[in-house]
Parts: C-alpha cells; sequence; structure tokens
C-alpha cells in the first residue's frame, strides 16, 4: 500500500514516502499501518501488519473493516441509515427499519430471519420450520420481543406466544390473557383490569382485583413462606418467614425487615435506605449511594456528578462523570486474592476489603478521560498505546461505526503513541509530526514546509513550498532542486553515515 515516489531513484525507509497534505499522503503510521488518505477525512485506505483492512469511500457514505484472525468483516453505508456485518458463518446486515439475521451463510437450511418493522417478518426457525407474519394481520413469529413465538390474527385482537413451556393466549389484548404450562406448575388467567390470578406450584399464588387497588399474594416456598398485600393508595403488609413490613401509601413509604435486607423509604425516591446484603443510601437528588459486592456507584445533584467503582478480573475500575461534559475512567491492578472466587460476584471478606484498601498504592494500567465535546485521551500500559483527539463530538464511548465512518470527520487533532512511536495530526493533514523508535522523525506544514530523517540518519530530505527549493540526500547520493525544475545531482558525501547537513 505504501509505495515510494516515481522521482526517487532508490528506495529509503521514509515514514512519509509522498506526503500532500490534507490532498494526499502515503504513509506508515505509529501502528506500523500502512495507510492513505486523499481529500482532508473523506477517503481512506489502510491496511496494518496483521491483515486488518480499513477502506472509506468516502466518509461518511462508505466504510468497511475487515478483520481476518477474528473472521469479521464489517461495513457501513450513510451509518446509522445501513450497516452489515460477517462474523464466521453468521451473516447481518440492516437498512433503516429492514433487519436481516443467517445463522450459518454456508448453510441453505440453517436458520434466519428477515423483518421489516413493524410489517413484516419471515424466516426459518432453529427446528427448520417456516414463518411469516404481515402486521397487524396475522401470521407466526419467532424469537421475537422475549418471546419464542408470537401467533396472531388481527392484532390485538387474538394473539398466542411461548416463552420455553409457557403457553399464553390473548384476546382484545391486554384485557383478557390466560397463561398454562403441559405440566401445570404455572397457571395465570387476567380480565384486565377487573381481575388477575397467577398460581405457579411450590411457589405462590398472586391475586390483583381492578388493579392497582387491590393486590395479594400468598407465598409457599419454604424460605419465603408468608402473605401480602397492597390496598393501593392507602397501605400494604409483607408478613413472610423471611421478612416483614409495612407500606403506607405505596410506593412513598415502606419499612421492610428481613433476614438478608432491611428497607426503608420515607418517602420514595428521596429517602431510600437499604442495609443487609446490599447498602443503599439515596437523599434524592443530592446524594446517593449502593453498594452490592464488588460494586459501589455514588451521586452528587443527581444525575449531574456521579462516581462507579467495580472489582473485574484482576482489576479495578474507578469512574467519574460530570454530565454530561466530563468523565474520567481508572484502571488499576489488583493482586490476586484466593478468597476471590466467584469474582466478582462473590462478596467482599475481610481478607479481600483489605486487599482493596491498598489499590491506592496499585499501578494504573488504563485511564480513559473525555471533556465532551472538545477532548478525550485513553492511554494503555499494558500495550503502551495512547491516543488524544480534539475534537470528539460522539458523547458516550467509541462505537466502531462511528470510529469508521464519522469520528475521522470532526478529528482536528490527532495524537497517537505506540511505545517510542508517536504521529500528530492537525488538520487533516495540514500538518503533521512523527518520531519512530528508530530515530527516523518526519515534520510536515503543507504546502510551506517538510523535513525528514531515515532512521540511521543517512538520509535526509527537506522542501520550501513542495519544491521551490529541495534537497535530497542519501548514503550515495545528493539531490538539490530549485523552482519546481529538475533535479540537480551533486556529489556524493564523504561519510554517507554522518549526518553533518
Amino acid at each position: 500500500m505504501v509505495c515510494a515516489p516515481a522521482w526517487a531513484d532508490e528506495p529509503a525507509p521514509w515514514i512519509a514516502e509522498a506526503d500532500w497534505g490534507p490532498l494526499a499522503s502515503w504513509m506508515v503510521d505509529a501502528d506500523g499501518n500502512g495507510r492513505f488518505r486523499a481529500a482532508g477525512p473523506f477517503w481512506e485506505d489502510a491496511a496494518s501488519p496483521d491483515g486488518k483492512q480499513l477502506m472509506a469511500f468516502p466518509r461518511p457514505l462508505w466504510a468497511r473493516a475487515v478483520d481476518p484472525e477474528a473472521d469479521r468483516d464489517s461495513w457501513d453505508f450513510c451509518w446509522p441509515i445501513a450497516s452489515g456485518k460477517t462474523f464466521g458463518k453468521e451473516q447481518s446486515w440492516r437498512v433503516a427499519l429492514a433487519w436481516f439475521l443467517d445463522d450459518d451463510r454456508e448453510d441453505p437450511a440453517s436458520r434466519y430471519r428477515f423483518w421489516l418493522l413493524p410489517l413484516w417478518f419471515h424466516g426459518r426457525a432453529a427446528d427448520g420450520a417456516g414463518y411469516a407474519a404481515l402486521f397487524p394481520l396475522g401470521g407466526e413469529i419467532r424469537n421475537f420481543l422475549f418471546k419464542d413465538r408470537i401467533r396472531f390474527a388481527l392484532w390485538p385482537l387474538w394473539a398466542e406466544t411461548q416463552v420455553n413451556d409457557v403457553r399464553t393466549v390473548n384476546v382484545l389484548w391486554p384485557i383478557y390473557s390466560r397463561s398454562t404450562t403441559p405440566d401445570g406448575h404455572l397457571e395465570r388467567f387476567r380480565v384486565f383490569p377487573l381481575y388477575t390470578r397467577t398460581k405457579s406450584v411450590r411457589q405462590f399464588e398472586k391475586t390483583a382485583v381492578l388493579w392497582p387497588l387491590w393486590n395479594h399474594a400468598r407465598y409457599v416456598h419454604p424460605k419465603a413462606s408468608g402473605t401480602a398485600w397492597v390496598l393501593f393508595p392507602l397501605a400494604g403488609r409483607i408478613d413472610l418467614a423471611s421478612q416483614k413490613g409495612w407500606m403506607v401509601l405505596p410506593p412513598f413509604f415502606q419499612f421492610v425487615r428481613g433476614e438478608q435486607l432491611n428497607r426503608t423509604y420515607c418517602p420514595w425516591p428521596f429517602f431510600q435506605r437499604e442495609t443487609g446484603v446490599r447498602e443503599k443510601l439515596y437523599v434524592w437528588p443530592l446524594y446517593g449511594f449502593r453498594q452490592d459486592g464488588p460494586l459501589e456507584r455514588r451521586f452528587w445533584l443527581w444525575p449531574l456528578a456521579s462516581r462507579e467503582v467495580n472489582e473485574f478480573a484482576h482489576r479495578k475500575r474507578t469512574r467519574w462523570m460530570l454530565t454530561p461534559l466530563w468523565t474520567c475512567a481508572t484502571e488499576t491492578a489488583l493482586p490476586p486474592v484466593a478468597d476471590r472466587k466467584g469474582f466478582p460476584f462473590a462478596a467482599k471478606t475481610p481478607a479481600s476489603a483489605a486487599a482493596a484498601a491498598t489499590t491506592n498504592d496499585l499501578p494504573v494500567v488504563a485511564r480513559r478521560t473525555k471533556l465532551w465535546p472538545l477532548y478525550s485521551r485513553q492511554w494503555d500500559a499494558e500495550t503502551d498505546t495512547s491516543r488524544t483527539r480534539l475534537l470528539d463530538l460522539w458523547p458516550g464511548g467509541r462505537p466502531p461505526a462511528v470510529e469508521r465512518s464519522w469520528a475521522p470527520l470532526w478529528t482536528l487533532l490527532d495524537v497517537r503513541a505506540n511505545g517510542d512511536d508517536r504521529d500528530v495530526d492537525a488538520l487533516w493533514g495540514i500538518y503533521r509530526g512523527a518520531r519512530r523508535a528508530d530515530g527516523a522523525q518526519a515534520t510536515t506544514l503543507f504546502p510551506l514546509w517538510r523535513h525528514e530523517r531515515a532512521g540511521s540518519g543517512a538520509a535526509r530530505r527537506w522542501s520550501v513550498l513542495k519544491g521551490l527549493i529541495a534537497y535530497d540526500r542519501t548514503a550515495t547520493n545528493r539531490q538539490v532542486r530549485f523552482l519546481w525544475l529538475g533535479r540537480v545531482r551533486l556529489a556524493p558525501p564523504a561519510e554517507p553515515g554522518a549526518d553533518n547537513e
């Protein structure tokens, strides 16, 4: 992809083989990728040493990324209007509200589906059965809206759904509904809002009359037997073997005490207090604290400021947010602890809590910072890479489709580092600076000035106004050019390796 310009007498290890600023450039970046760019950020063709490819012809109309190692091929057309990908044998694409998925593009009998939301659905299920539906007239849909199967006719007049072995029939949804199972372990009947009854064998029996006015539940599970009722909006009562409590003007006032969790809302959502397996204190919207095992969340003046701390694998991540402007996430390395089996869901023991208390002295291994929409920076110690960008208009993370199709359009300054290799790109190539671990350097201020030096120091070139005055030197020859005319060969340097100019 990166080739020497036609005028070169002999190849040289230049960082940029040809650089015409935002018009066109051929170079090898700090990550070792060969890149061709043209028309500023609109045209790009890049390839990495491990076979990855990125093509944008032009942004944001079309972009494609290929990763042979992961067996993934992704493309975008005016994203988010259309996009698609292949991942192994799976193929999927989307155009506006039309969705397609084929589990195995090499198998003509594999499961597939096509949706033109919300009107047309058809496909083939995992058992080989075909299905089709035209909403709201009728038909059958598989694996949609968390249902294994949906059959309907003149919706909402009649519909039948199935999840695992639970079959539900709806007539004039949501008025009439009945759910059953072949073994009878679950029964549900509803004439909304007049009456609802749900029974689960060896679990509970729940009844609602004129919902939400009256709700009653009787639990028969050995670990949670008892009753509960709510007379909305006046009062409610929980009387179980594992917890007991009252509700006044539910859901605003709740006082519940249990074996694993105590809860006080007074009134909800302004004051919330929970103790036990979960610790929670909300004085909303001024301050809030919640801890579930290793996950800890706090907020101040919700939703303005928040902090989240979590542990996973052998890392601790701390994230601060000042919505929507500022985000900072830091990851520190945690030493392996024997009592973290089942981590991160296991509750902290005193030993693991002590280890967590010392994480301020542990090394930082990654950091992500964003001041939206002006600035973002990410750094990773394990890969020894960093990237800084101005501007960064996407408010969230870095979705691949946005990185391919849109981010280069608003990135005015891009600074990348990979070990001792470093690249700086401003205004899509008007200024470029590069430095490599072997000592190679390149600086361009298009079209005024350009200077490059090879890693060994034996090759150097510079030019003013793209050739008004230019000079090239290699280990075997020297050339000079005036007024964009032909080059004049000078006597070769006495010491090819010297760097005396």
